[in-house]
Formats: C-alpha cells, sequence, structure tokens
C-alpha cells in the first residue's frame, strides 16, 4: 500500500532530479516555479500536483474531494494567488461532453423551473403562449427519462443552451492550471522522453519495477544548453500538437489549412544536426518530418510529401518515398531507390519491404521479377487431440497459446530419445540469454543513455547508434563468447536476479524443473540455483554460435527481438542411466545446482503454426538463419483430430 503522500514526494523528487541535473540551464520562470511551489502550504502542494496528475484541461471545486487535503478551497485560493491557477470558462463542446447526465438534468430542471416561474402569472392572465408553458411543464416531469444526449438535443432545439451553460459554469467555478505552472517541462527534462510521466513513480513504489543502478550524473545529460533545451519543449509541443490537434487520424476528419500550418512551423525548426549536434533532438525532428510525411501522403499529396520525406533518411523515408514515386507513376526512379535498399538496407524491415516493392515495380514495368527469397527449413505436419483445457481457451491468442501448448506437450512425449525436453520459448530464451551477455554494457555509463532511475534499457537501445557508441566493449564481448566464455551470462543471472531489463524475462527461467525430467531432488528447489533452462541452453548453444546469434541481432535490434521460433526441443544423452542424472555431488554446478556437464545436450527449435496460420517474415529470416548456422529449425503445421 502506498503512503498517503506518495504523490508528493515523487513530485519533489523529480523537482530535486531536474534541479540537479540541470539547474545550471533553468530559466527564471522554471526557477520560479521550484521557489514558488516550495513556498506553498501543504494542502496546496498536493492540491497541485494532484490537479497535474488529472486529465483537464479544466477542473471544478465540486469535483475535488481528498480525504488527506482539509482545506481544499483554502488550497484553490492559495494556487490562484500564487498564479499556478485561474478562473476559466470552459469550452462548451468540453463542458457538455465532460457533465454527467445527473448534472444535466439538474441544471436543465433548474432551467425550466426558472422558465414556468417566469410565465406563470401570464398564463394565468392568457397572454402566455400555451404551447411554451405546456413544453417547459412536460420537459420538468420528463427530464429524468431523456438519455443525456437527448437533454443536449432538448436544450439546443428550444434555445436553451446558454441557460444551461450557465448553470454549468457559473463565475469562477471552473478554473485550469495557469501558464506559470510549468510542470510538464520537468517531466520532460527529468525523463528526458515524452512516454515517461509521474506515473512512473507508481510502478516502482509498488514493486512492480526493480530498477538497475546506473549513473544518471550531470556529465551523461542529453542537453548542454539552453537553446537545445528549448529545442526539446518546441519539438514535445508539436508532437502533442500532431496528436491531439486532430492531425494524426483519418485524412477525411483532417483539415488541410492546419495541416499545412504545422508543416509551416515544421519548417521553422533549426536543425538539431548542425547548429547543435544533439543526436536526441535530432531524431525527435526526424520523426516529425515522417508522421506530417505520412499523413500528406494519406491525402494524396504525393509531391509535397516527397518532399517531406526527402528531410531525412531515416525508416520507413526510403520506402515511402519509393511508394509516392510509384504512385506518381515515376517507377523508374522508384526501382533506383529500392535497389538501393537492397544494397545498403539500413535495417532489416528495409530489406524486406525492399524485396517487395521490387517485385511490384518489375512488372509494372514490364520486365522479369526477381525470384522471391524464401528461406531453407523443413517442415512436418503433426495431428493432436484437444485435451480439456484446450477446450476452455477461447479467442485468437488463446487458440495460438493451446496450438503451441498442444504441440510442445506431444513433442515431449515422442520416443526415441532418452531425454527430450520440448520448452514453449518463443522470442523469451534468446532475448533474455543477449540481455544477460550484454547486461553491463546495455547500462553502462553513455552520454544521453539514462537521465532517471526508472529506465529498463537505455533510451537508445532501438536505435541505429546503440552499437557504434559501445562498439570497443561490445566487440569485446563478442570475442569472448566465440571463445567460448558464457561465464558472464550465468554470473549476470545471479547477480541481476529481478532487476528490470527490456530483454531479460525472469518468469521463463521458473516455468521449467528438475522434476520435469521425471526427477527429483531437493537441493534443485533452491531459487539461488542456477535453472534448468539456462543450464541446457548454455550446454546445447556453443559460445560461438551465440555470439554469431548477438552479432546478427545487433544489426537491428527492434526487429531481431522478435520472430524466433516458438518451441526448444532440447535432446539430452546421458552418459549414465537417466535416475543417475543427479544423483551424484560432482555433477554439481559451482552453486550447488545440478549439472548437465556430463551429459550431451542438443536442441533443435520448432514453429508452431496451427490451421490458417502462416509465417510472417521475421519468422521465415530466423527460421532459415538457424539452419544456415547448424540448428536445425523447422515450422510444424499442427491440425485437430476430429473424433466425431
Amino acid at each position: 500500500m502506498l503512503p498517503t503522500y506518495y504523490y508528493l514526494s515523487n513530485f519533489q523528487l523529480m523537482l530535486e532530479g531536474v534541479a540537479r541535473r540541470y539547474g545550471d540551464l533553468l530559466d527564471e520562470v522554471e526557477l520560479g516555479f521550484i521557489d514558488t511551489f516550495s513556498a506553498l502550504t501543504p494542502d496546496a502542494q498536493c492540491l497541485l500536483v494532484r490537479l497535474i496528475s488529472r486529465k483537464g484541461p479544466w477542473f471544478c471545486k465540486a469535483q475535488l474531494n481528498y480525504s488527506e487535503i482539509e482545506g481544499v478551497p483554502g488550497a484553490i485560493s492559495e494556487l490562484c494567488k500564487k498564479s499556478l491557477i485561474c478562473y476559466e470558462q470552459p469550452d462548451e463542446s468540453w463542458l457538455l461532453h465532460k457533465s454527467t447526465k445527473t448534472e444535466l438534468s439538474q441544471a436543465l430542471a433548474e432551467t425550466s423551473q426558472a422558465l414556468i416561474e417566469t410565465n406563470e402569472p401570464s398564463v394565468r392572465e392568457g397572454a402566455l403562449s400555451e404551447e411554451r408553458g405546456i413544453d417547459a411543464y412536460k420537459m420538468q416531469k420528463d427530464i429524468k427519462r431523456l438519455k443525456k444526449s437527448e437533454l443536449i438535443q432538448y436544450a439546443q432545439a428550444e434555445g436553451l443552451l446558454p441557460q444551461l451553460l450557465s448553470k454549468l459554469a457559473p463565475e469562477e467555478y471552473w478554473f485550469r492550471l495557469s501558464p506559470q505552472a510549468v510542470y510538464r517541462r520537468f517531466e520532460l527534462l527529468y525523463f528526458e522522453r515524452m512516454s515517461q510521466s509521474l506515473s512512473q513513480f507508481i510502478l516502482a513504489d509498488l514493486g512492480i519495477h526493480n530498477f538497475e543502478v546506473y549513473s544518471t550524473s550531470i556529465a551523461s545529460r542529453s542537453f548542454n544548453t539552453r537553446v537545445e533545451i528549448e529545442g526539446l519543449y518546441s519539438l514535445s509541443s508539436l508532437y502533442e500538437e500532431f496528436e491531439e490537434g486532430g492531425l494524426s487520424g483519418r485524412p477525411s476528419d483532417i483539415s488541410i489549412e492546419k495541416f499545412d500550418s504545422f508543416c509551416q512551423m515544421l519548417t521553422e525548426l533549426p536543425d538539431f544536426s548542425k547548429e547543435t549536434a544533439n543526436e536526441k533532438l535530432n531524431r525527435m525532428t526526424q520523426g516529425l518530418w515522417l508522421m506530417a510525411a505520412r499523413q500528406l501522403e494519406r491525402l494524396g499529396h504525393f509531391e509535397r510529401a516527397l518532399a517531406l520525406y526527402g528531410n531525412t533518411e531515416r525508416p520507413p523515408s526510403r520506402e515511402r518515398r519509393a511508394r509516392c514515386l510509384n504512385k506518381l507513376g515515376r517507377d523508374d526512379e522508384a526501382l533506383g531507390l529500392v535497389e538501393l535498399m537492397l544494397a545498403e538496407p539500413l535495417e532489416e524491415s528495409e530489406r524486406l519491404v525492399a524485396r517487395r516493392l521490387q517485385k511490384s515495380l518489375h512488372r509494372s514495368l514490364g520486365r522479369e521479377a526477381p525470384k522471391p527469397w524464401q528461406g531453407e527449413f523443413d517442415t512436418f505436419k503433426l495431428e493432436c487431440q484437444r485435451t480439456a483445457t484446450d477446450e476452455s481457451l477461447e479467442g485468437e491468442e488463446s487458440n495460438a497459446q493451446r496450438v503451441e501448448q498442444c504441440a510442445a506437450r506431444h513433442l515431449s512425449t515422442m520416443q526415441g530419445e532418452p531425454l527430450r525436453l520440448c520448452v514453449e520459448v518463443e522470442n523469451r530464451l534468446f532475448c533474455s540469454l543477449f540481455g544477460l551477455a550484454f547486461w553491463d554494457i546495455i547500462f553502462a555509463d553513455v552520454r544521453g543513455a539514462f537521465a532517471n532511475p526508472y529506465q529498463s534499457r537505455p533510451s537508445d537501445m532501438y536505435q541505429s547508434e546503440f552499437y557504434p557508441r559501445r562498439k570497443q566493449a561490445i566487440d569485446k564481448r563478442l570475442a569472448a563468447v566465440a571463445a567460448g566464455d558464457t561465464q558472464m551470462i550465468m554470473e549476470h543471472f545471479h547477480q541481476k536476479r529481478g532487476i528490470t531489463n527490456d530483454w531479460v524475462h525472469w518468469p521463463l527461467f521458473e516455468e521449467l524443473s528438475f522434476d520435469d525430467l521425471g526427477l527429483e531432488s531437493a537441493q534443485c528447489r533452491d531459487k539461488d540455483q542456477t535453472p534448468l533452462l539456462l543450464q541446457l541452453a548454455l550446454t546445447a548453444f556453443s559460445g560461438a554460435f551465440l555470439a554469431k546469434l548477438f552479432r546478427h541481432m545487433l544489426f537491428d535490434l527492434r526487429y531481431y527481438r522478435a520472430g524466433f521460433p516458438d518451441l526448444i526441443c532440447f535432446h539430452i544423452t546421458a552418459e549414465r542411466p537417466a535416475t543417475e542424472l543427479l544423483a551424484t555431488e560432482n555433477q554439481a554446478t559451482d552453486d550447488g545446482a545440478p549439472s548437465l556437464a556430463h551429459n550431451r545436450v542438443t536442441a533443435e527449435l520448432i514453429e508452431v503454426k496451427g490451421p490458417g496460420d502462416a509465417l510472417r517474415d521475421n519468422q521465415t529470416i530466423w527460421l532459415d538463419w538457424f539452419n544456415r548456422n547448424g540448428v536445425k529449425a523447422s515450422v510444424c503445421y499442427l491440425s485437430w483430430l476430429d473424433l466425431h
């Protein structure tokens, strides 16, 4: 359970962190906010942080009720005097959308009652239109039966909307955070990324995430001048404008005038790659160009889209340019760009899409299309009978799960091997081995990699700069692994167990025990022991193989972290009878766990496809890669036995 004032403590930690790391670059507004916030009473501090955590932009007194804040009205008054909030009438559409049916009903009832009371004397004298008087009485009677949308329609039809809005938003009732409450700037500087906010603290407070300890010193910060900080603010505002300003939706909903204004703001941005040499700002700018160009492409403005795509080489820029050229009938130019992508791909996804585009463009130009690449791997069929557990699972995801689990059960019981253990691992095993092998390098002190204590990976983990910036350390580790030194994988497993790492799936290693080999050992149940799956993997795959695998992944970490086969089948050939596999102490590792050192372990990988399921590109690539590098990988097409 969280402490009462957890949110206030977290907010203060954020302010302190920014002041410590960026204090020399903060402007008067930001320094003034820190001073003003520090001088507030506890109630006012709590209320401000509560408002920051709520979805606005407008708030009303009646909706603010926090047990730990004794005087909400006094806190509101204090925040107003300090210019941290300001009274403001909400937009009409926002107010009607946010108001509840109960609030609308009550406001309309009061409006109708006022209308009746105003006109009653005239009704008695016969001077008022009977129809209007009857409508008011009827509305007051039937108002509770109407839906929210019907209440609004009635108010609009009867010309009562102004009175209704005045009831919903009386003077000094609604307010919003003022421009002086620059908390968003502190979030951006503390996290150095738009995808994280104050909610990240809560996950850590609840123990959901346990983060690695790494450097967030001034020397490793991402921004070193005020110009760079202003660039961060400007770019973040443009991202918010694009997402929240109606520019990211369907083309039919986009105002081209508003979009033109957005593009004009883009052209006025500084060239951060030249003026500041700040890679983070440069990538943010390129992301905006890509987003804007993609919408222009959807709107059918292919020439304009081409111009915007030309501002960056970042994928998928070249792909989209080729598609625009194709739409404009300039297929020769498009094919030239595609062939460049094939010759010098910036990432694996570029290579794959270029293959498809090449085929399509050859057809458009009347040329013979190149043969499609399909990879080399075996396939086999498997018929299984549904179990009661399989029948109880529903939905597409559950269907895939039961197909894989059923195949694993069936393949584990096949005869012909002394011990055959088939485990469902998909992407988790090889990603975990990668994360364990390079743990210390992943969390090394590199400028701009870590901004706050709540990161499961460096900020450039999936960028093309990750490997070049750590090339010396990574190449040294790859050489050690290739030479057979995989000890650091085991060491990192024991030293870092339970710490959040974007690559390591800790629960995977708890899914398999020595009992699954048909053997029991009390000493195997200690959680400090090396788990069976890790032992099997490091015995089955040589260091030379793992080094090749990791180097292949490093070309495009985002793409290659997925697509691995669903199952891994270990074949264990014991030099002694199975009953003696765990029997002697000299077959134990240094940590006391049973060892597989005296047993031959090999592995094969299997992708399972149920009825109607097809291979994805990344799955085909991995199946082919494993076979070309000495590990059997195949596709199992599973079907259900029809017992009726």
